[in-house]
């Protein structure tokens, strides 16, 4: 492990969740501080990278935005190899996703390590045609044993909160400074930031 106060501190957050539940939003939201209604659909992943400040050290953020579509299922257990953190999303008006959110986390189960950190995600809490309650989606992280925001890209309601508690519970799951930097998996996806 190299001790040079200057190497680059790196996280893997990878985002899943169904199709049009809004992780690319949450993530250009976080990353650019952008918000557009109309995204192209994710195809296969793409990553975009945001440095933050976790206890005065920097850390450079890989964040894995999946696809949610069935046909692209196959490839995204090859995406959370490695990963420090996954946010499982859903939309808030869309109880489907809500109900596939059991299936998401046996996939981080059986393709992640045991303490890789989850939090659950519901997205699009400003809208006006909900149909999963917070009570609902709080219950759900508990009996998952999981962290739980509910978000809006849109309004920019808890985005920058999901991603500094990712950082900062991989950071306390890692035992002393050194050991803090893990080298993230690197796997060909389009940069979303070029």
């Amino acid at each position: 492990m190299d001790s040079n106060p200057s190497s680059k501190v790196s996280m893997k957050i990878v985002t899943l969740g169904d199709s049009e539940v809004g992780k690319t939003c949450i993530i250009q939201r976080f990353c650019r501080d952008t918000f557009t209604e109309s995204t192209l659909t994710t195809v296969g992943a793409e990553y975009c990278t945001k440095t933050i400040k976790v206890n005065d050290k920097s850390v450079k953020l890989y964040i894995w935005d999946t696809a949610g579509q069935e046909r692209y299922r196959a490839v995204v257990p090859s995406f959370m190899k490695g990963a420090d953190a996954i946010l499982v999303i859903y939309a808030v008006n869309n109880p489907q996703s809500f109900e596939n959110v059991v299936d998401w986390t046996k996939q981080i189960k059986n393709n992640t390590a045991e303490d890789t950190c989850v939090i659950l995600v519901g997205s699009k809490c400003d809208v006006e045609d909900r149909c999963v309650e917070y009570s609902e989606g709080e219950a759900l992280a508990k009996e998952l044993g999981v962290e739980f925001f509910e978000t809006s890209a849109k309004e920019n309601i808890n985005i920058d909160q999901v991603f500094m508690t990712a950082a900062n519970k991989v950071k306390e799951k890692l035992e002393g400074p050194d050991s803090f930097f893990r080298p993230s998996l690197i796997i060909p996806g389009r940069n979303m930031d070029e």
